[in-house]
């Protein structure tokens, strides 16, 4: 037995006003316990009460399952803030045949200043392993808002940008076809 159901004036909209009492209680009853009204088959009546009978049917199921969704969005809400999770009534889905071992996470561990220049000594980079740990010690050796975790993929990061800044000042060209490159020693003069 439900508590409540949705009732739609279209139910008895177009019903004559003879009718429209009688469906009126066929349509709450049906909705509120699920006893069908004893209406002959085959008749007029018949026909718009089985219409009637299949929209309250459809809503109550998409009840069911918008109520089902919530449920489990409830319970996923649950385990995030509480972190356990309640009794699932799902079962457990079957393991699959090459099950991946869960990663571990490494904890960052913040390299020394040798350990960043023979790490730029195997790349055969510029990059000033001083100048790179003094750098992201003062920003506390965070990314951004966020911690690093992967100190060497900085240092490739500062590798591109070095090569990238290269190559645009020795790109410049003058109006007489030299680049930088071609007139740095004339610099000392101005």
């Amino acid at each position: 037995m439900r508590e409540s159901f949705i009732f739609h004036a279209e139910y008895i909209e177009d019903l004559p006003e003879e009718y429209k009492a009688r469906f009126i209680e066929y349509t709450v009853n049906y909705g509120l316990t699920g006893e069908s009204p004893e209406i002959e088959d085959g008749t007029l009546e018949s026909t718009v009460w089985k219409k009637i009978a299949r929209r309250i049917d459809a809503e109550a199921d998409k009840y069911r399952v918008i109520s089902e969704r919530r449920k489990e969005a409830a319970l996923k809400r649950y385990a995030k803030y509480y972190g356990e999770q309640p009794k699932a009534e799902k079962p457990a889905p079957a393991p699959a045949e090459s099950e991946e071992k869960p990663k571990e996470k490494k904890t960052f561990k913040k390299p020394t200043v040798e350990e960043i220049a023979a790490y730029c000594a195997e790349r055969k980079n510029s990059v000033d392993a001083q100048a790179f740990f003094d750098f992201y010690e003062s920003k506390g050796w965070k990314v951004g808002a966020v911690k690093m975790s992967d100190w060497r993929a900085s240092v490739r990061t500062w590798e591109k940008r070095d090569a990238s800044e290269k190559r645009a000042r020795s790109k410049t060209i003058w109006n007489d076809g030299t680049t930088d490159a071609d007139t740095s020693e004339y610099e000392s003069m101005f």
